[in-house]
């Protein structure tokens, strides 16, 4: 079972906590035994005082001289039983009283006094016992025992006088403590506070100077591993953009002098050559492209600040490259575009709706049909494109974002990192991916969602909606 380290320092100071009470109600106990003990040991006495004053010498007998009624009256009392005794010289025989009242444990000497507890007939009883000396010589041991009734009666009471304020401090002091255990805490929670607000790519030192002592060492030890971190994702990064870059100009100039080749007079089968590696040579440097844009979406890469954008307007700038490229694959291009405002950085949301597309449009086969739009729905920025391709069967809809996986039934020319780079982006900037089903019949619909940002005043709100038709169809 898991424990917050708020109940771990609870329960470390409640155990010693609840001994201290603990103790402190054993001595309270004491205190009262004792104080009830004393009081009424000394009322007690008067009784054996009065029974010692008429004790009389008859003959060689020690007598009581007191009537039964007298007794009787010494006896009495509202809650305890009472007992009496008057033993002969060393308590050998009993002159009057109970003969079961044992003895004094010690030898007492005239004038002596002394209290002891015992048992009659099972019950436990106080005594108190004196020596008293009688006239014409001898000496004479006069006992009288009562029940501890009212005694406990007393030691209950003062033991919860004692008690109640102790356990009362005690829980005050328990809810002091949870709240100044949370109060004491608050550093780390902030701290947690901070690390949990930072997005993926914020790898900066953890500030050292505002966190208590004992805080600090967790805090150099995580700055030390961010450091570890960031400089080994700036180290990949650096390898792809390098490797990305080498490679785009060896491309670049295979992929012209290919062009150069093919204008020249050939045979059929050079042709062939010619045109197979001018359309390998595009989808390698369409490949570099896409490392490079994953690389700067990745966690890790300095941000470059987000800044108010429209996706109607990230869409609209290259809507003229995608129409030519669909009437290329007679492929019917459609855009619905409403304003839908969102905070992000420009460049990486213009190469999201750029994968979208070039996915759509490298899956949808020739004569289909390709929709793009964007709009608010439900207080969120969309943009989603729709085809009526083969579609992603639901069992890989999940594995679809993984780089480099491609559906083996949908064909295509794609590499695997289109949905990959949507996926990463869309992380960076907080939003999420949608991937379903059109309604009106098979294909894919991709939907990315943003927070959105209110409309900027000084913005007309505009809607736009235009399809490009292939002219064979």
């Amino acid at each position: 079972m898991q424990y917050s380290l708020r109940q771990r320092l609870t329960y470390w100071l409640l155990g010693p906590l609840l001994l201290l009470v603990a103790a402190g109600t054993f001595v309270s106990y004491k205190i009262a035994l004792n104080a009830a003990n004393k009081a009424y040991d000394a009322a007690l006495l008067d009784p054996v005082l009065a029974i010692a004053s008429h004790l009389r010498r008859n003959g060689n007998e020690i007598e009581l001289d007191l009537p039964s009624i007298a007794i009787e009256a010494l006896r009495v009392d509202t809650e305890d039983r009472v007992y009496y005794a008057v033993l002969g010289t060393g308590g050998e025989h009993l002159i009057a009283g109970t003969a079961k009242l044992p003895a004094p444990p010690e030898l007492l000497h005239p004038g002596e006094h002394t209290f002891f507890d015992a048992k009659l007939e099972g019950e436990r009883v106080r005594v108190a016992a004196r020596a008293v000396p009688v006239e014409n010589g001898g000496m004479a041991i006069v006992e009288v025992a009562e029940t501890l009734i009212k005694r406990e009666k007393l030691v209950l009471e003062l033991l919860v006088a004692s008690a109640v304020p102790q356990v009362l401090i005690a829980f005050a002091a328990v809810v002091l403590l949870w709240l100044g255990i949370g109060q004491g805490l608050r550093p780390l929670a902030r701290l947690r506070g901070e690390i949990a607000a930072r997005s993926p790519r914020d790898l900066r030192a953890v500030p050292e100077q505002d966190k208590p002592e004992e805080v600090r060492s967790l805090v150099g030890a995580l700055n030390q591993l961010l450091a570890r971190l960031n400089a080994a994702i700036g180290q990949q990064q650096r390898f792809i953009s390098n490797a990305a870059h080498q490679l785009r100009t060896p491309l670049a100039g295979l992929k012209t002098h290919a062009e150069l080749a093919r204008r020249e007079p050939s045979t059929a089968e050079l042709r062939s050559l010619l045109d197979m590696i001018a359309g390998e040579t595009t989808r390698t440097s369409h490949l570099v492209n896409q490392l490079l844009t994953l690389a700067r979406a990745e966690p890790g890469e300095a941000p470059g600040g987000h800044q108010p954008v429209n996706l109607h307007e990230i869409v609209g700038r290259d809507v003229r490259d995608w129409v030519q490229r669909a009437l290329g694959k007679n492929i019917d291009l459609g855009f619905e575009l409403e304003d839908a405002w969102t905070l992000g950085e420009p460049l990486l949301l213009r190469e999201l709706a750029a994968n979208l597309l070039d996915n759509a449009l490298a899956y949808t086969q020739a004569g289909g049909r390709v929709t793009v739009r964007s709009g608010v729905r439900n207080g969120e920025s969309l943009l989603e494109v729709e085809d009526n391709g083969p579609g992603i069967p639901e069992a890989e809809r999940e594995k679809v974002f993984e780089r480099f996986y491609r559906v083996a039934t949908t064909g295509g020319e794609g590499c695997g990192l289109g949905l990959s780079i949507v996926s990463e982006i869309a992380g960076r900037h907080n939003a999420r991916i949608d991937l379903a089903r059109p309604e009106g019949g098979p294909g894919t619909l991709i939907r990315a969602v943003f927070p959105r940002l209110a409309a900027q005043a000084t913005q007309p709100a505009r809607q736009v909606s235009t399809r490009a038709v292939p002219t064979s169809r």
